[in-house]
């Protein structure tokens, strides 16, 4: 028998629970964070780690995220010898696809201009314009941010992708490296986070970043709250170097009652819902990654733990 620890605040552990014995009927189905046996655990499927944390399985064959980042399982306090894997399959990666295309078009067709119109009960005429007279910077190209970027090329738009690695995306024009950053955020109307959270990376999305972007240009931000230095935004929006931002990752996750983000008129918030894993369509994958684990095998999607992604 298989045991399988979960634990998420975000995902249905019922849907899980029903959709991965559909698979395999004899696994062992643990719903955290509370585990009476814990030495009995084979594979540990988190969003994020539960209170006592990972290390507390001692026998564990692998950690499967829920999500397509691994950022919020704390690896530094896991074994290195157990492999770690993201959660990565056409429903997610669709659905990250629409909320970009989402998000883009809304500033494309100025609705964050109608939108500040409309409050202010003014009828102002703003002509659209065609999308590819836009320019929109992907920042990261791994499954997602390349499936998104490629969208958008079909979409017409022009699209610039940025990575850490060179990459290729037909119709589009791909860039690495700082200096290519550089350029590419002086060039861009419309600048998608879609980059892991590393050393590197945390806290990028901050008043240099923002000064280098062409005025008045806008943010789509699906990365991970640590990405954004908030009062940063915040400046940037208010001396109009941005003209809007869409966010739905947050440093801290419920956004408290108190948060400045709640009612600034230039920002539309959703609450961390870009894309989210359906067990019925993700199941095939975790099923496979499971049985990956208990033969000993390389688990698909699995991390680079020396980069973090």
């Amino acid at each position: 028998m298989t045991t399988i620890f979960f634990h998420s605040d975000l995902d249905d552990p019922k849907e899980w629970q029903a959709a991965l014995q559909s698979a395999l009927p004899t696994i062992d189905f643990i719903v955290g964070p509370e585990c009476e046996l814990p030495e009995a655990v084979d594979v540990a499927l988190v969003w994020t780690p539960p209170p006592q944390g990972l290390r507390a399985f001692p026998n564990l064959k692998a950690v499967l995220s829920l999500g397509a980042g691994v950022d919020q399982l704390c690896l530094a306090d896991l074994d290195t010898r157990i492999p770690v894997a993201r959660l990565i399959d056409d429903t997610l990666t669709q659905r990250m696809v629409e909320y970009c295309l989402t998000a883009v078009f809304y500033f494309h067709r100025n609705m964050h201009l109608h939108a500040m119109h409309q409050a202010k009960r003014q009828w102002t005429f703003v002509p659209p314009v065609s999308a590819s007279s836009r320019r929109v910077l992907v920042m990261g190209l791994g499954q997602l941010g390349s499936a998104v970027a490629s969208s958008l090329v079909q979409h017409g738009f022009r699209v610039t992708g940025w990575s850490r690695r060179p990459k290729q995306i037909a119709g589009a024009d791909c860039c690495h490296g700082d200096d290519a950053l550089t350029q590419a955020l002086g060039t861009c109307d419309v600048v998608i986070n879609l980059l892991p959270l590393t050393a590197q990376t945390a806290g990028l999305l901050n008043l240099d970043f923002f000064t280098r972007l062409r005025p008045q240009a806008c943010l789509v931000q699906v990365g991970r709250g640590g990405h954004l230095v908030e009062a940063d935004l915040l400046g940037a929006l208010d001396q109009g170097q941005l003209a809007g931002a869409f966010i739905d990752v947050f440093n801290i996750e419920p956004l408290p009652d108190a948060h400045p983000f709640w009612s600034h008129p230039l920002l539309r918030l959703t609450p961390h819902v870009a894309s989210l894993s359906d067990p019925t369509e993700s199941v095939t994958t975790v099923v496979e990654n499971i049985r990956r684990a208990m033969r000993g095998d390389a688990l698909r999607n699995s991390i680079d733990r020396t980069v973090g992604y």
